[in-house]
């Protein structure tokens, strides 16, 4: 499985990620829109191959197209929101396609297997996985806290490699997070593979951990 942090618009930065990643599923954290050019891309590289988890940008993009009122007003425009619409070739006014609004409705909100879960932000010290992989997760936590928007580090979970993006303001380069002096891939509990401060985009092989990163081509 290859796990592939918040690509953000970057469609030819994805793909030149995937060619040096091993043959195998792409699997996005979220925050696949905005800010970069290539939002439809993206998008639609990831309804017809692969799998993608909702993210935050995800989140917005929703609220904003079906007036749910979760946001202020214009909230998602005011981040990067614009690049996507303008990708699309839609005007503030209008409206998403019926495939793709049902495609962002249909992204879950985590991806669990043996040793492994997968969300967009790290989950919430407060939140066991059971809180998080109820259907209502979203609407019984508040938003700072949820595993969309999260800002704060994981916590060791016995037993389970956690991976997620979301925090790469942070980061320059893939941070991995361990509860030894020295911080090792092999025995840490968790990574961050969103590193847009970076201007990369990364990705990680599941189950060798193995990263990799790609410069913006975009």
């Amino acid at each position: 499985m290859n796990l592939i942090g918040d690509i953000q618009g970057n469609y030819h930065t994805l793909r030149a990620l995937l060619k040096q990643m091993p043959d195998d599923e792409p699997v996005s954290v979220g925050d696949m829109i905005d800010r970069g050019p290539r939002s439809r891309e993206v998008l639609e590289f990831f309804r017809l191959n692969g799998k993608a988890l909702l993210g935050n940008h995800e989140h917005m993009m929703l609220d904003f197209f079906k007036g749910s009122g979760i946001y202020m007003p214009n909230i998602w425009l005011l981040n990067s929101g614009d690049a996507t619409l303008y990708s699309l070739g839609l005007e503030r006014t209008g409206s998403l396609p019926e495939i793709l609004m049902d495609y962002l409705e249909s992204l879950p909100l985590l991806f669990r297997e043996e040793g492994l879960i997968v969300t967009h932000a790290p989950i919430h010290r407060r939140w066991s996985l059971e809180d998080i992989e109820t259907s209502d997760h979203l609407e019984r936590s508040p938003l700072e806290e949820s595993i969309i928007w999260n800002r704060e580090d994981p916590v060791p979970r016995e037993g389970i490699f956690q991976v997620f993006g979301h925090n790469g303001y942070r980061y320059v380069k893939p941070h991995f997070f361990d509860t030894r002096f020295m911080i090792r891939p092999e025995s840490s509990y968790a990574v961050c593979i969103d590193t847009v401060r970076g201007q990369l985009l990364s990705g990680m092989h599941w189950p060798s951990r193995t990263i990799y990163t790609q410069e913006y081509i975009d």
